[in-house]
């Protein structure tokens, strides 16, 4: 018997140090908020998917710590008008291997297109493939693509992640699903422990590939990443005083307590950040009480009034418009209205958010005066994404991650994913897919501007604000020069980890 108490505490002990051990140069632990909804690149939706799939697989373009467009799997790109139409000549980097040793050749960037554009395997983004018309391959190196129309900003359509054609060929989308996927990025998926960790370990064929380009690789990246899933947001400054995670986000009161505590500011370092994108209150139409003079009263309180500065205090920056390149000069004027009859409804968000949950309360209040009664509920967040796409709620206020060009088809297109509030105006479209086929910048802008009015005329949804992100690093991990202060659809704040070294353990 005390024998099996000693063994109990030993173990107990064991389990302790483990878990608040400092990092170390072979793992990093990363904090992530909610458990990602899929680790297939084909049908992830949520932002804690995005930073586990950035580190598995690559794109043929990405963007920069700066928001631009930049080359990844592509070593040279030509486009030309033939017969008007853009057409787009591709060069693919040598020496690029999938995970399972697979080299990347033309076959992949064929496959995965013909993949994403089949309309049964349901890629959520599925009418950003529609300006694709076709795709050739040349050789194992070089392929052509060739758009629908004239198109300015191909680049920006083509950074979907690129899948192994030795694996997804000839499928079914059930299968599909189910598979665990090799890309190209520098890491494989080791193990999944739903719902509370998942673990990377390095891809050994890019270590190689990179080590040839790339003179820093012999300063080794950390060997696994370790995701580790806790739901409360406010945990965060403690596990990482705590030694169990290395990089978390933090919410903006955590921010304003380290500024006060010298304690913690021992144990990490803030690093801020900002998202290409906005929270936004969307509509569902298809209730008639969604009347466009109700949606006009909110709009004059939310963009035409100062509710949304009042509200955020300087946690981050209000957005007038779905444009954001118009976010800077655009002065909203109030909207014509009339007095409204006394009506109820159902307003939803994820319950992880607090900045969320704290706007819905407080609009609720605000808008009692207009005869507005707002029943909050708030959803776990998958349960919140099927409610969404389900159409089970009349107001919601959800995000939105974009590529930093004025193109907003995922949202205004009839049949996109994220079109929430079943919005349908075929003017709209004609005119975004116009503004995807000017070249003039000058002639481009007063295209969007004719679709803001639009919007303005329809409000299928109303753009709120774009927070201030902020991340926790542990002392212990060396912070990269060249970190990621912008952050776009595709990328994560960890996007560069190959920039991202342990520090070096000096020998004995």
């Amino acid at each position: 018997m005390n024998f099996f108490k000693r063994y109990i505490s030993l173990t107990f002990y064991i389990l302790i140090i483990c878990i608040t051990m400092p990092a170390s140069d072979t793992v990093l632990r990363v904090g992530l908020h909610t458990f990602p909804n899929s680790l297939n690149p084909i049908y992830s939706t949520t932002e804690d998917s995005q930073p586990v799939i950035n580190k598995i697989f690559d794109s043929l373009y990405y963007y920069d710590r700066e928001g631009k467009i930049t080359s990844d799997l592509i070593a040279g790109a030509t486009s030309s008008l033939e017969k008007g139409r853009s057409v787009t000549r591709l060069t693919l980097k040598k020496g690029i291997r999938f995970s399972d040793g697979k080299e990347l050749d033309a076959n992949d960037i064929i496959q995965t297109i013909r993949t994403l554009k089949n309309p049964v395997y349901n890629y959520p983004y599925l009418s950003t493939t529609d300006c694709i018309d076709s795709v050739e391959r040349i050789d194992s190196y070089n392929l052509i693509i060739r758009w629908s129309s004239p198109i300015v900003s191909w680049q920006n359509h083509l950074t979907f992640k690129i899948l192994n054609s030795r694996q997804i060929s000839n499928v079914s989308p059930a299968t599909l699903r189910k598979l665990n996927l090799s890309g190209t990025g520098p890491y494989v998926l080791k193990s999944v422990m739903a719902p509370v960790r998942i673990i990377l370990e390095i891809n050994k064929f890019y270590s190689v590939h990179e080590q040839k380009l790339n003179s820093s690789m012999n300063h080794p990246m950390y060997r696994y990443i370790h995701y580790d899933v806790f739901t409360d947001a406010y945990l965060a400054p403690l596990k990482l005083i705590n030694h169990e995670i290395d990089i978390c986000e933090l919410q903006p009161e955590s921010v304003v307590s380290y500024s006060r505590l010298p304690e913690w500011q021992k144990k990490f370092r803030v690093i801020s950040y900002k998202k290409s994108g906005y929270t936004y209150l969307v509509f569902n139409l298809k209730n008639p009480a969604i009347t466009p003079n109700l949606r006009n009263h909110i709009y004059n309180t939310l963009i035409a009034g100062n509710f949304v500065e009042r509200f955020l205090e300087q946690k981050g920056e209000p957005v007038k418009t779905p444009f954001l390149y118009h976010n800077s000069h655009e002065a909203s004027k109030r909207l014509n209205t009339f007095p409204l009859k006394p009506v109820t409804l159902k307003i939803l968000t994820n319950s992880e958010s607090k900045v969320r949950k704290e706007f819905i309360l407080f609009l609720s209040e605000e808008l009692k005066p207009l005869h507005i009664t707002l029943e909050p509920f708030f959803l776990e967040y998958n349960a919140f994404l099927d409610y969404l796409k389900k159409g089970k709620f009349d107001l919601a206020v959800s995000g939105y991650m974009m590529d930093t060009d004025y193109n907003m088809n995922e949202i205004f297109h009839w049949d996109s994913y994220f079109n929430y509030s079943s919005f349908r105006d075929d003017q709209m479209e004609l005119l975004l897919q116009k503004g995807l086929m000017e070249f003039d910048p000058v002639k481009r802008e007063s295209i969007y501007t004719e679709a803001y009015e639009k919007w303005k005329k329809s409000l299928p949804f109303i753009p709120l604000f774009s927070l201030y992100y902020y991340v926790g690093v542990s002392r212990d991990v060396p912070v990269p020069t060249e970190f990621y202060s912008v952050v776009s659809s595709e990328g994560d704040f960890l996007f560069n980890i190959s920039h991202w070294k342990p520090k070096i353990s000096k020998s004995l």
